[in-house]
């Protein structure tokens, strides 16, 4: 069962978020992983309205309270803001998810982080970069992806994990490219089906191309199956005659 996170009550009107990294951040960041451990942590926080902590537009007050000036004109001693201690606070809370939920060989490069921006600012520049390539490397895989001897279930899913990844990292397919991407890995076997696909006059979903494919594999498999029982009811047909002649 997963464990909620703790809040946290400073006084009746202020909580703070203490996150469970095991159970809502279970996927560690590592040198190849980013988008995906991003899209985790940003939907986490955007979930309890803390992306500002990350962001940099969760600005922190000011330390202190203005000074109260009495009738006589003297100035009280500036008194702690509690506006900022629980900014601080939080922030901190932020940036342990962010260390928790990060590979050890990734911890390093953000163990001096002092904010949560801070530890998040690190790993833009260090991982964000290394998206695009993703995206071209994943975006070349779809072009040269075949069926070759799988089912086409097992050829489309694997279509779909590139799709759904290249989605994660800001970079989606479209339904038209998709279904594009999905024909051009097929044989020849399959031409009559990829024709009518392709002159369709409106875009098909992902699961619509899955449904077809699937019913004109299971057609060609029963046409398959027909031309070997002929071809096996001929052949025996032709022995028997053969020594029906060789008798007589």
């Amino acid at each position: 069962m997963a464990t909620s996170p703790e809040s946290v009550f400073i006084n009746n009107e202020t909580t703070l978020v203490a996150f469970n990294a095991g159970s809502q951040l279970p996927l560690k960041l590592t040198s190849t992983n980013f988008p995906l451990w991003r899209a985790q942590l940003t939907s986490l926080l955007i979930g309890y309205d803390l992306q500002g902590y990350i962001d940099g537009t969760a600005i922190y007050p000011s330390s202190t309270l203005p000074p109260n000036i009495s009738p006589d004109g003297s100035a009280s001693t500036n008194a702690p803001n509690p506006a900022f201690l629980r900014w601080l606070r939080q922030d901190k809370l932020t940036l342990h998810a962010i260390l928790a939920s990060v590979s050890e060989s990734v911890m390093p490069l953000i163990a001096a982080s002092s904010t949560a921006h801070d530890a998040w600012s690190k790993l833009q520049r260090l991982y964000a970069n290394r998206s695009h390539s993703r995206v071209m490397q994943l975006k070349e895989n779809l072009t040269l992806i075949q069926r070759e001897s799988r089912s086409v279930s097992d050829y489309l899913h694997t279509i779909k994990v590139i799709i759904d990844e290249l989605a994660v990292i800001d970079s989606p397919i479209s339904a038209d490219d998709i279904t594009l991407y999905a024909l051009n890995g097929l044989s020849s076997e399959f031409r009559d089906i990829a024709a009518l696909i392709r002159n369709r006059e409106s875009s098909l979903t992902f699961k619509e191309i899955h449904d077809m494919l699937v019913s004109h594999e299971s057609y060609l498999k029963r046409i398959e199956a027909l031309n070997s029982i002929t071809f096996c009811y001929c052949k025996q047909h032709s022995t028997l005659s053969s020594a029906l002649q060789i008798s007589s």
